[in-house]
Formats: C-alpha cells, sequence, structure tokens
C-alpha cells in the first residue's frame, strides 16, 4: 500500500549529557542504516562488465564488501519488529489482525521475490523458488511469532538464537550427509545443498546448488532476532549512552566470537554460517550505534537526506532497481561491430572504453546508483512510501 509520511524523529526531552531517546518516537538512524545498506546493494549489483576490485562477494568462504549488505538488511528487518509491532499495538489491533498483516506480508514478499526470480521470461518449469526477499519473509514471519505469539523474553531469544547456531554447526559439521559423509562445506553435500536438491531440483540459483538454500533461511532467523534483540533494547528509556556503550561491547564480542568459531565454521554467506551469523551481526551492531550516535545523539542530520530517502521506500529501491536491471539487459542494441549485446552490457562497455574496465563499470554502478536516488527522491518529496 501507499502511506503518507512518518512522525518525524523530534529532539531528545530531556537537555542533559547522555540524553534519553523517547522509546515511541522513530529511529531515524535505523532509515540512515538502511537506506545506506541499499545503496550499496544497488551500488554492487549493478556492474555491466565486471565488479571493480573490493567490492564483490567472496568466492565462497570468507566476506567482501558486498557480503555485508544482505546479512545487513536482515539485522534492520529484526531491529524494525519491535517498532513496527508497538505501533500497531498502541492503536489497539488485536493479535488475530496481526497475524494476518504478517502472513499477508511475508506471501507478498515471497511472491515479489518469485517474480524477480522469473522476469521476464517466466519459465515455469525452471522458476527459481529462493532469492534475497523469499528468506527475508520466511525470517520475518518466524521472527514475528516469536516476538508477538510466543511472547519469549530476551534472555529466552538469546538462548534460542545459540541453540539454532550450535545445532547448525553441529549438524553440518558432524553429521554425514548420504553419498556424501560428514563436515562436507563446499556448494554441493552439505546438508542445505542435500534438503534443496530433494526439494527444489531444477529450480535452483545454479545446476546443482542453491545460493539461499532453505536450510540457510535458520541461521538467518538468528541474525533477524539479533536485530530484534537490539531494537527491544533501543525501545527501553536507559541512557543513549549506556545503550551505546552496551550496543558497542555486544557487537565487537559477536564479531571477536564469529572469527573464533571461523577456525571450525569458516564465514561463508553461502551457507550462512554460525560464524558469518556472529560477525556480521556483530558489524551490523557496531555501525547501527555507530549511527545512533551521530544522528538520534547529536543530530548531526545534514548529510542524512540521501539515505533516508532510500530507507523510507526500501521496498521499492530492491524491486524497482532489480526490474531495471533486467529489462536492460532484455533490449538488444548493435555494436560497431555489429555485433547485438544488451543495452545493459553496451552501456557498461561504453563506459569500460573511455574509463578502463573495472572504473568504467564503476562509474556506470555510481550513476545507476544516483538514478534511483533520483527516482526515490521524487516519491520522498511527494511523501509517498511504499509498504507492503
Amino acid at each position: 500500500m501507499i502511506s503518507g509520511a512518518p512522525e518525524p524523529v523530534a529532539a531528545a526531552e530531556l537537555p542533559v549529557a547522555h540524553p534519553v531517546i523517547p522509546s515511541k518516537q522513530r529511529l531515524l538512524s535505523l532509515d540512515v542504516f538502511r537506506g545506506f545498506t541499499l545503496l550499496g546493494m544497488v551500488l554492487v549489483n549493478s556492474h555491466p562488465v565486471g565488479i571493480y576490485p573490493g567490492l564483490g562477494h567472496a568466492n565462497w568462504n570468507g566476506w567482501g564488501f558486498a557480503d555485508l549488505i544482505f546479512p545487513f538488511f536482515v539485522f534492520i528487518v529484526g531491529v524494525a519488529i519491535p517498532y513496527s509491532f508497538a505501533s500497531r499495538l498502541s492503536r489497539g489491533e488485536s493479535p488475530r489482525k496481526l497475524f494476518w498483516h504478517v502472513l499477508r506480508r511475508c506471501v507478498l514478499l515471497f511472491a515479489i521475490g518469485v517474480f524477480l526470480n522469473g522476469y521476464p521470461q517466466f519459465d515455469l518449469s525452471t522458476l527459481r523458488i529462493m532469492n534475497v526477499l523469499q528468506r527475508i519473509a520466511i525470517c520475518y514471519f518466524l521472527s514475528s511469532l516469536i516476538y508477538v505469539y510466543l511472547r519469549m523474553s530476551a534472555r529466552s531469544i538469546v538462548w534460542l538464537c545459540g541453540t539454532i547456531l550450535v545445532l547448525y554447526f553441529v549438524l553440518m559439521k558432524f553429521i554425514p550427509v548420504p553419498g556424501y559423509g560428514a563436515g562436507v562445506l563446499e556448494p554441493v553435500g552439505n546438508w542445505g545443498n542435500y534438503i534443496d536438491q530433494h526439494i527444489m531440483a531444477g529450480r535452483m540459483q545454479h545446476k546443482l546448488y542453491e545460493g539461499k538454500s532453505l536450510l540457510g533461511s535458520f541461521p538467518a532467523l538468528v541474525t533477524m532476532l539479533m536485530g530484534l534483540l537490539t531494537g527491544l533494547y533501543l525501545r527501553t528509556a536507559r541512557p543513549a549512552f549506556e545503550k551505546l556503550t552496551h550496543m558497542y561491547l555486544y557487537g565487537s564480542a559477536c564479531m571477536a566470537a564469529g572469527v573464533v568459531w571461523s577456525a571450525w565454521f569458516p564465514i561463508n554467506q553461502g551457507l550462512w554460517s554460525s560464524s558469518l551469523v556472529l560477525f556480521m551481526g556483530g558489524m551490523a551492531l557496531l555501525f547501527l550505534a555507530t549511527c545512533y550516535y551521530i544522528v538520534d545523539v547529536r543530530k548531526v542530520t545534514w548529510w542524512t537526506l540521501p539515505c533516508v530517502i532510500f530507507g523510507m521506500n526500501s521496498i521499492a529501491v530492491w524491486v524497482f532497481s532489480q526490474l531495471g536491471m533486467k529489462t536492460l539487459m532484455t533490449i538488444n542494441v548493435a555494436t560497431r561491430s555489429g555485433e547485438a549485446v544488451s543495452l545493459w552490457k553496451f552501456c557498461g562497455e561504453s563506459f569500460a572504453r573511455y574509463l578502463g574496465p573495472m572504473s568504467g563499470s564503476l562509474a556506470f554502478a555510481i550513476l545507476f546508483d544516483l538514478f534511483w536516488l533520483g527516482v526515490m527522491g521524487f516519491l520522498y518529496r511527494r511523501r509517498i512510501f511504499i509498504k507492503l
């Protein structure tokens, strides 16, 4: 649906050194963090002729700049859950109505994700099932049930997160996969791949494996629950300095724990390994804490407008940019040699001809980012915010 503008973030109520941010207000730093993540998402996905060095994904184990985007966004969705549900509960919505809202939103997210997978050809016999929005839909549904219906305490959620990560580690590392054995952490031969091959054969990202496995949704759920716990904590009336201290402390501890765990279970987004959950969750917490300090505590907001513009229309940015990119890939144009190439590749090669392959590709990606920033800015000025 299309809604009007949310309430602006007001100034802190108490003029003290470490002010309390009223819990009922919108967290501007979360919009900034979300928008920054979406700016990065468009940037890393918009290189027609090769990704600029340092901006790509790791080949398998490890991480690069592009590997931050998806975990950060999953974390951000979790942070927003307490704010979203608190607003709805304050309007008197019943648990039953909330459930149908959650279910409707998750079904729409999943359906949009499948639509983007198929666009523009829609070969139903090979249509890919999983992708980014589908995993977010699954995690959001489970997180909402845990928060609203199970009413688990923060301590119980922490125990649940730890249990999921340990069980996932034990399964992936020590339980033999039929036909492959135990401890296979390659794209083919792990438990996530085994399940996908039996459920989604012929409908995966690659011929033999799916980059967003069904099983990987469970450790990804922990990433979202880490965000949910952060949102719960930020809504308390504790002093901002205390919140920042704890966020930096826990974020650093999670990153350190992820690095240590990676000695046995490598940081790997394809597997969404337990070490990746801790490492990226900790990094997201540190990044949010920094945004919170600069934007919500110190009120230094002169630089935030581009991030807010993207952050307030995050689903629209994701969907429209993907549709735009895929549409350009379907339009063929003739090169000087008479060869037919996609308009997407033609644009990238045109930039590369003058700036070099990598610099030209980066320049095109930046312009593509700025184009969508202009589109979203148009919607923002008219207070149009597209939500599910």
